[in-house]
C-alpha cells in the first residue's frame, strides 16, 4: 500500500480542516451512510448529466484502490450510479465514489458499504446516450480541481482532495494535530478543563 494512503487513513478531515484551506469539496456532497471512511488516489471522470455510458469505460481504467471522482456539472436530478454499478466497483477493489450528482438504490448502497459521497438520492436515472466524456483528465468536482493521482480523503465530515506534492507536509502536520487531540481528550477525561489545558500549553 502507498504509505501516504496508510497514513491518511488514520487522519480525520476535520483535523486537517483546522489548517488546510483548499481542497475541501462543497459541503452539499455528503456520504450516503455513516460511519464512512474513504482513502485512495483519484481517477477523475466527467460526463453529461443525462448520460451514463462513460462509466463502463471508467471501470475498465480503474485500478484497485482508486477513488472515482465524477463531475456531472452539479446536476441534482439524474442518478448515474446505483446498486449494481456500486457492487461491481466494490468487487473490482475501488476504494470509493465521489460525485457532484445524485445516486440511486439507497438500500443497496447501504448494504454493499462501498463509500459513496453524492448530492443525494434520486429515483430518476441516466440513459445510455453515448454523449462521451473524459476519463483520467483533470476535472472540477464540488468546486475543487481534481487531477489523476490526487489523494482523496473522505469521512463523515466531508471530502478533501490533496495534491501529491502537498501530501507529505499536510499528513505530517495532521499526525501532530491528531496526537495533540488525543492528549487533550485524555486530559479532559481526567477532569481538566479546556481552559486549563490551553493555559498550560501556553506556559509550556
Amino acid at each position: 500500500m502507498d504509505p501516504m494512503i496508510e497514513r491518511l487513513s488514520r487522519l480525520a478531515t476535520s483535523t486537517l480542516g483546522h489548517f488546510v484551506e483548499d481542497g475541501f469539496l462543497d459541503i452539499a456532497i455528503r456520504p450516503v451512510f455513516h460511519p464512512v471512511k474513504c482513502v485512495g488516489r483519484a481517477l477523475p471522470v466527467s460526463c453529461a448529466p443525462e448520460d451514463n455510458t462513460v462509466y463502463t469505460r471508467a471501470m475498465q481504467h480503474a485500478r484497485p484502490g482508486d477513488v472515482l471522482v465524477v463531475a456531472r456539472g452539479g446536476d441534482r436530478r439524474r442518478a448515474a450510479f446505483g446498486g449494481m454499478r456500486i457492487l461491481d466497483a466494490k468487487h473490482k477493489g475501488i476504494a470509493g465514489l465521489v460525485m457532484d450528482g445524485p445516486v440511486t438504490d439507497y438500500a443497496e448502497l447501504v448494504e454493499f458499504r462501498l463509500p459513496v459521497f453524492s448530492l443525494g438520492i434520486s429515483a430518476l436515472t441516466c440513459r445510455a446516450l453515448g454523449l462521451g466524456g473524459t476519463i483520467g483528465e483533470p476535472i472540477v468536482c464540488g468546486g475543487v480541481r481534481v487531477a489523476p493521482g490526487d489523494y482523496v480523503l473522505g469521512d463523515d465530515d466531508g471530502v478533501l482532495v490533496i495534491a501529491p506534492s502537498e501530501a507529505p507536509a499536510i499528513i505530517e502536520r495532521g499526525e501532530a494535530a491528531t496526537r495533540r487531540e488525543h492528549e487533550t481528550r485524555a486530559l479532559l477525561d481526567a477532569g481538566k478543563t479546556l481552559e486549563e489545558i490551553q493555559a498550560a500549553r501556553r506556559v509550556g
